[in-house]
Parts: C-alpha cells; sequence; structure tokens
C-alpha cells in the first residue's frame, strides 16, 4: 500500500488533476491519498485567531486540531467532487473493500483520526504539531504501508542538491515536527517530492524508479 499526501497548497496548482489522475490510473486499491486540509484548515486558524482576541469563545488547540480534521474532510470530498472516479474511504474495513474493487483511494480521515481506538497504539498529539503530514504517516502505521509519498509545493525542493534528514526538513519548515515519532516506528520508506514531480510516477508507482531518479527516503536521523 502506497499512502501519498497531497499537500494542501498543491491544490492551487495545476499539478493536482495531473495527481488524480495518477492515481485513478494506477492505484488498482494499493494507492490511497491524504488530502491537506488546505484553505478549508486556513479557516479554522483564521477562526481560531479571531476567536483569541474575544474576551470569552476561545477555540483551543485540542479543539482546533479535530476542526482541523474535519477540515481534511472537506478537501477529501472536493478531490472526489474533482476526480469522481476516485471514492471516498473512512476506516481499514471500508479501505479493503474498496482496494478489492481496484479503486483508487482517497482517506476522510475524522472517522479513525477522532477515534481513540485507532489512537491506542499511535498516539496522535491534539495540536498544530500534527498536520496531514502527521497524519498520513499515522494511516501509514495503521495500514502497515510499504511507501509513504510526501507531496508539496515547497519551490526549495527542486534546487536542493543532496538529501536532507527529517530535522532539517523540519527546521525548514517542509514537515511538521509532530511525524518524528510516528517516522520513528515506520517500517515504510519516506520521500518527499515537489509537486511538479508526478512525472514520477507517470508508469505506474514504483519505488525503484524514485531511487533511480534520485528521490531518496527521508532519514530520521
Amino acid at each position: 500500500m502506497w499512502v501519498i499526501k497531497l499537500g494542501g497548497s498543491v491544490t492551487h496548482y495545476d499539478s493536482l488533476m495531473q495527481w488524480l489522475k495518477l492515481v485513478v490510473r494506477w492505484g488498482d486499491g494499493k494507492v490511497i491519498i491524504v488530502p491537506g486540509g488546505g484553505v478549508y484548515a486556513d479557516a479554522v486558524r483564521e477562526f481560531q485567531r479571531l476567536r483569541a482576541t474575544m474576551p470569552e469563545g476561545h477555540i483551543d488547540d485540542s479543539q482546533a486540531h479535530a476542526l482541523a480534521i474535519y477540515a481534511m474532510d472537506q478537501m477529501a470530498r472536493s478531490l472526489v467532487a474533482m476526480m469522481p472516479a476516485l471514492t471516498l474511504v473512512r476506516n481499514p474495513f471500508e479501505i479493503a473493500e474498496r482496494g478489492w474493487q481496484h479503486r483508487g483511494l482517497v482517506w476522510l480521515p475524522s472517522e479513525m483520526a477522532l477515534n481513540q481506538a485507532f489512537a491506542t497504539e499511535y498516539p496522535l498529539p491534539h495540536s498544530w504539531d500534527v498536520t496531514s503530514d502527521s497524519l498520513a504517516a499515522w494511516l501509514a502505521l495503521q495500514l502497515d504501508a510499504c511507501q509513504l509519498l510526501l507531496v508539496k509545493s515547497d519551490e526549495r525542493l527542486l534546487s536542493l542538491d543532496q538529501a536532507l534528514t527529517l530535522p532539517q526538513l523540519q527546521e525548514m519548515g517542509m514537515i511538521d515536527t509532530g511525524v518524528t515519532a510516528l517516522l520513528r516506528l515506520a517500517r515504510f520508506k519516506t520521500r518527499v517530492v515537489h509537486q511538479s514531480q508526478y512525472t514520477l510516477c507517470e508508469h505506474g508507482f514504483d519505488a525503484s524508479h524514485f531511487d533511480r531518479c534520485g528521490v531518496t527516503s527521508i532519514s530520521t536521523a
């Protein structure tokens, strides 16, 4: 199973549709998209900031965390609205069922991420340190995935001349800090690619192709 996190900023680019088309074409029930919250999560942040200026009615980070996960739900539904050949999934049962149907999958995270029954082995902090990066890694752990691909729009990814460690990427603000503990438990490989690099998957989701093209896995060192 491949877990592909499409960052919320990717929704501002034409490449978004190319990524969705590739998952429809090659997903075969073995690729699941984790959407960033994008403009919906931005609205949560702005509303939390707005309420913080008021004498009462504040929204704490735990509540904002839940609202941001619902924002990811909204983005998931938006992606499927744009590409109806994809299908929404909520939990491991639906992921397996739609997988048998050889569909391209898009995850609605709220049912699992806000359910304590799923957080027993891999707990998630309820703060802004946990973004869709962490949610994608968390889902990859839950599904015993083999690959985690983080698709981002940060232009600095195109100019890197060496593989960076996770702390270096976090210091640059490319990846959230909440993902560290999750990746230390990972048996899957994690890679970060620029949104324009969708051609890496034009012939399917093949880890060896990423290696040949110099996209290396992230080290947590």
